[in-house]
């Protein structure tokens, strides 16, 4: 099984972030790689909830996100379970665990784990998906507190 971590910090306050994750007026800013935008979300945020978000190139191509909220410590920690509806991966399922800390006033470490891969191409698609992502995220959490 293949796995990374990402660690990160993001000029932004805690709950910002930690809504960031959950939140489908963040998320549609954000939750998608490169010039990929998110075209719907659909959440049920609480343990056993379920989630799905789906995306479009510009192309056209869609595809649809998936999973369940396995845990939710608010401002803490965020842990998911992970599928493409499109079962076009080796990797059927894998998992995500999320955690925030707040280092400084207004400063926010997010350490980003997913495992589960079944092959190191997948794994790294992920992980590059994952940083496009979170550079979106970085560029919102400052817009948001040029605007707080």
């Amino acid at each position: 099984m293949h796995e990374f971590k990402i660690d990160v910090t993001l000029d932004a306050s805690l709950p910002f972030v930690f809504a960031a994750f959950h939140e489908p007026e963040y998320l549609s800013q954000w939750f998608a790689p490169g010039d990929c935008m998110v075209t719907q979300v659909m959440i049920d945020f609480k343990s056993g909830g379920r989630y799905r978000i789906k995306m479009m190139y510009p192309s056209g191509i869609e595809m649809s996100l998936t999973g369940e909220y396995v845990l939710i410590l608010a401002n803490e920690q965020l842990s998911f379970s992970w599928a493409w509806e499109d079962n076009m991966e080796e990797s059927v399922m894998t998992s995500v665990d999320v955690h925030f800390e707040e280092t400084e006033e207004n400063q926010v470490r997010l350490v980003l784990l997913q495992q589960g891969f079944m092959n190191k191409k997948e794994c790294d698609q992920h992980h590059f998906a994952w940083m496009s992502c979170l550079e979106k995220l970085a560029v919102l959490s400052k817009k948001k507190k040029t605007f707080s």
